[in-house]
């Protein structure tokens, strides 16, 4: 089955590390790509192999160690990218050509390689040696500026966000730079960073300072023509659900799903902007009613009216969710150090190919052998040497 797979037959040297680039390479092996990890004893994708955070990142691969400050090793990485389609790196600016596998060095050995480089700031500019991880990136872009309370300072939102949302995108430019290829036979370099993809996700912020020159700042919940939209405290401990409603249609099925308040009678309430300029009311107001009830018990009366609601899920409420749960959104893998191993599936699902390939992220160095001999035609003496050397470490 897995030669039904749409990316089937196409080879990945991964370089990367940590979230970004690990999390690209591994939706493109859920696809069929056969994705080879190199990492080195000392620095392992810079997760020290947490289980969870590894096992996240990287399921569905092959991996190897190699040492890449060795000569050796360097020469070894060079022989993978000559029988791969695709590279992928996401070190400081310049690493990569110190180690003499830059994008100039690797067009020798295979003249259409597609390598792709992800990077917090970009590499080039002013900035391209700056150094960062999702928190930066996130500021620079502004982002943060525009996340929390209107009073409190620039805020995160929760988990890495950033990492995944950039790594999801770099899929799209590598199937991009493949079908290019295809057509073409020319590889190339692709270039992808964090900021960037940020700044691109938040485009009517900077229209609207670029035409009106207003600069909109931190709203928290609130979108700016619509009322009510908010998080409502439900009953239980840290119980929320979200609601939003768009147009006098919708306002009128949350009033009667919600019995038919007597404010909604009112002049304050009587129209959109109305709503907006009184929504710190409407909200206290509407949280004496969502308070009374359970998240899942909200949505449902409201969603049945045809108003958007849904529940502010937890840890646990994206474990156990029903929904999520029939669509098949995790992936049971087994155990790993005698805990149970489950990731989210591929975001997307595909109507005429088979299930995507899923397996427990490989140990240290464990395909070494496989790769090495039957992929890289090495020797048994020749594969024995290297382990001597510490270039497989």
């Amino acid at each position: 089955m897995l030669d039904r797979l749409p990316l089937a037959g196409i080879r990945i040297a991964d370089f990367t590390q940590v979230v970004i680039g690990p999390y690209c390479t591994m939706m493109l092996a859920e696809m069929g790509a056969e994705v080879i990890k190199m990492e080195t004893e000392s620095r392992s994708t810079g997760l020290a192999r947490e289980v969870a955070g590894f096992s996240g990142l990287n399921a569905s691969k092959k991996g190897i160690t190699l040492d890449l400050k060795h000569p050796k090793g360097a020469e070894v990485a060079k022989r993978l990218v000559a029988v791969s389609d695709i590279t992928a790196e996401n070190f400081g600016t310049g690493v990569m050509e110190r180690f003499g596998l830059g994008y100039e060095d690797l067009k020798k050995v295979k003249p259409d390689i597609i390598m792709l480089s992800n990077s917090s700031l970009g590499r080039t500019g002013p900035l391209k040696n700056a150094i960062g991880y999702y928190a930066e990136a996130n500021a620079f872009a502004g982002f943060s500026y525009l996340t929390g309370y209107r009073e409190g300072r620039p805020g995160q939102v929760g988990g890495i966000w950033t990492d995944h949302f950039t790594g999801m995108l770099a899929v799209y430019t590598v199937l991009a730079a493949l079908r290019h290829r295809n057509r073409t036979g020319q590889g190339q370099y692709i270039e992808i960073t964090m900021a960037d993809n940020v700044i691109a996700s938040i485009p009517e912020i900077i229209l609207d300072y670029s035409v009106n020159g207003r600069d909109r700042g931190r709203t928290e919940n609130d979108e700016l023509h619509l009322a009510p939209h908010n998080v409502y405290r439900c009953a239980g401990f840290d119980k929320w659900v979200a609601i939003a409603v768009r147009n006098e249609e919708e306002w009128s099925a949350f009033c009667k799903a919600i019995g038919n308040p007597s404010w909604r009678y009112e002049e304050r309430f009587s129209d959109p902007l109305s709503r907006v300029k009184n929504k710190k009311e409407l909200d206290i107001l509407i949280t004496e009613w969502t308070s009374q009830r359970e998240d899942y018990e909200v949505m449902h009366t409201l969603q049945r009216a045809g108003v958007p609601a849904a529940p502010v899920l937890n840890s646990e409420g994206l474990v156990e969710d029903p929904q999520l749960r029939a669509r098949g959104f995790l992936v049971e893998l087994g155990e790993v150090e005698g805990k149970p191993l489950a990731i989210p599936a591929l975001p997307w699902k595909l109507s005429d190919c088979p299930p995507a390939y899923y397996k427990i992220a490989p140990q240290l160095g464990e395909h070494n052998e496989h790769v090495l001999r039957d992929i890289l035609g090495y020797s048994e003496s020749e594969i024995r040497e290297m382990e001597q050397e510490r270039v497989l470490s």
